[in-house]
């Protein structure tokens, strides 16, 4: 049986914050899975190891690095679509390419947007860079994005308006409580100290990606003095002053970290 859209974002969204190794090598973990070569650009081989890890049949034509023919494939199996749903392949457009220049999946829509998982990015949405993480992109009213392939997923809910499951158990949930105990017990602990870390890196990747974590401390789950001092920094630039703006989560900053980075915030 097909694997699902819900399937394959879950999975997306675990990879936010997945580096090349070394960086600027273009060497990635995702080569072996596509069954790609290794050490070239790898946003369309990052699209291909997705679909093949979470069981969703390719699209006759799309098994390819080279951006221009995966698209060409859905095009011409009537899989490529104006409108965005969650879970699809979108192509953004380079006019000093002449082409189409970089993929990404769709992990929301969000009006005239939708918010993404990239691979082969920077923290900028740059179409070659260091990793995997989330971007927002325009897809209404612009020429840069020409169209959404739509794999072969299991029927699973999927809409045009949300994120696979339309907001049900494929959305990551981050609890304040939960944050709120993970500071107090891991930045006084030893180094690495964790104690709710699935959780510590949901909030962990969003910050990475608001450019107030570095890479280096973004995937450990250790709530530790340097998430403190990046999730201060998210509070202030919020307006929050004073104790307000001290680090630890509160929901009202940490809702608006998740309506932006893809997860519910709850108390």
């Amino acid at each position: 049986m097909s694997g699902s859209a819900r399937k394959l974002l879950n999975w997306a969204a675990e990879q936010v914050r997945t580096l090349e190794r070394p960086e600027g090598s273009n060497k990635n973990p995702y080569a072996d899975i596509a069954g790609h070569a290794n050490g070239q650009p790898w946003c369309a081989t990052f699209i291909v190891a997705g679909l093949k890890k979470n069981d969703i049949p390719l699209v006759d034509g799309t098994n390819s690095a080279f951006t221009p023919t995966m698209q060409k494939g859905f095009k011409q199996a009537g899989r490529l679509h104006d409108r965005p749903r969650a879970g699809d392949v979108g192509f953004v457009f380079y006019p000093e390419l002449g082409r189409i220049g970089h993929v990404f999946f769709v992990e929301k829509v969000d009006g005239d947007f939708v918010k993404t998982i990239e691979g082969n990015t920077n923290l900028d949405g740059s179409r070659t860079g260091i990793g995997v993480f989330r971007h927002r992109r325009r897809w209404r009213g612009t020429d840069r994005i020409r169209g959404f392939g739509r794999p072969r997923y299991a029927a699973d809910g999927t809409s045009d308006t949300g994120r696979a499951g339309g907001g049900g158990t494929g959305v990551p949930v981050v609890h304040v409580k939960a944050l709120e105990r993970a500071a107090k017990h891991d930045a006084p602990g030893r180094e690495g100290a964790t104690i709710h870390p699935r959780q510590v890196r949901i909030v962990e990747a969003a910050l990475l990606a608001e450019g107030l974590l570095s890479a280096r401390f973004a995937k450990d789950g250790s709530f530790g003095t340097k998430t403190i001092r990046a999730y201060s920094q998210w509070q202030k630039r919020l307006g929050f002053t004073g104790d307000d703006a001290n680090g630890i989560p509160g929901l009202d900053s940490l809702r608006e970290l998740g309506r932006r980075h893809g997860f519910k915030a709850r108390p």
